[in-house]
């Protein structure tokens, strides 16, 4: 009697994290995403990591100021994960974790990250942990159903800090400079600030507070000259009226702190 070992069947049992991404990919109809293909990291390799200390130190700012009372975090779509590094090093007493769905991203993530730093291939919203706080800094702009997936995060966490880049504005249109977002970094969706805030509230948030964001004037490395001249012009009208500088010429994004309208669910522990 002889026996053969389908040795290709056993091989597909074993799979990586990166695989299981992918597989759960597959099933949920997400396989051509640009964030598993390969897309996405070709043309933004770092995964806009050289960001993340101003974003953190932004976030870090809005909670204190609004008096945000929290002991666990979890950031949706974390990417190359720098920012929870960075929070973690400003608040070493919280417990921070961080969910992207895209392999890519997670061959970014710190090899030793803090102690109170924890991170997961994996959308989280086929998971079951909830949380104090909810961090979604440049994520839902990405997402094809934007508002149910809002939705579904709304009974998640007690807090939220949102960071929505503002596309929708007059230079933009006349450039149709939304299309170079949508090729470049994935944008599906475009908004000014009134429509941001209109989305959220829509979603099932209570906005509490918000504030303009303007990474390209506050981080100097890497510009182009044009970039440089309209800062200038922002600058001038910003003294004016910031609001009137974001619905002119772009540059802004939006940070935004907020509750969820309805309790979350009864919260089960985890990291």
């Amino acid at each position: 009697m002889s026996f053969t070992i389908d040795t290709g069947a056993i091989a597909a049992k074993i799979v990586s994290p990166w695989q299981r991404a992918r597989l759960f990919l597959d099933k949920s109809g997400m396989n051509n995403s640009v964030y598993v293909d390969g897309s996405y990291w070709a043309n933004n390799p770092g995964w806009h990591s050289e960001d993340s200390q101003w974003k953190a130190d932004r976030i870090a700012s809005i909670l204190a100021r609004n008096s945000v009372d929290f002991s666990t975090c979890v950031e949706v779509g974390c990417g190359a994960g720098q920012i929870l590094t960075r929070l973690a090093q400003q608040m070493p007493d919280k417990i921070f974790s961080g969910y992207d769905i895209s392999p890519d991203a997670a061959k970014l993530w710190p090899a030793s990250p803090p102690p109170s730093v924890y991170y997961h291939c994996v959308d989280f919203t086929t998971s079951n942990v909830n949380y104090d706080l909810l961090l979604l800094i440049d994520v839902f702009e990405h997402v094809e159903d934007y508002l149910g997936f809002l939705r579904k995060l709304a009974r998640r966490a007690r807090w939220f800090v949102f960071h929505i880049p503002l596309d929708m504005h007059i230079s933009g249109l006349v450039r149709d400079r939304q299309l170079h977002a949508r090729q470049q970094v994935g944008h599906l969706h475009y908004f000014s600030r009134a429509t941001a805030l209109a989305t959220l509230e829509h979603a099932g948030f209570h906005v509490v507070a918000d504030e303009f964001t303007d990474l390209s004037q506050q981080t100097k490395g890497g510009r182009r000259a044009l970039t440089v001249l309209a800062n200038l012009v922002r600058y001038g009208i910003q003294r004016i009226s910031t609001d009137l500088a974001a619905k002119l010429l772009g540059g802004y994004s939006l940070l935004v702190v907020a509750r969820a309208e309805q309790s979350p669910m009864a919260t089960i522990t985890g990291l």
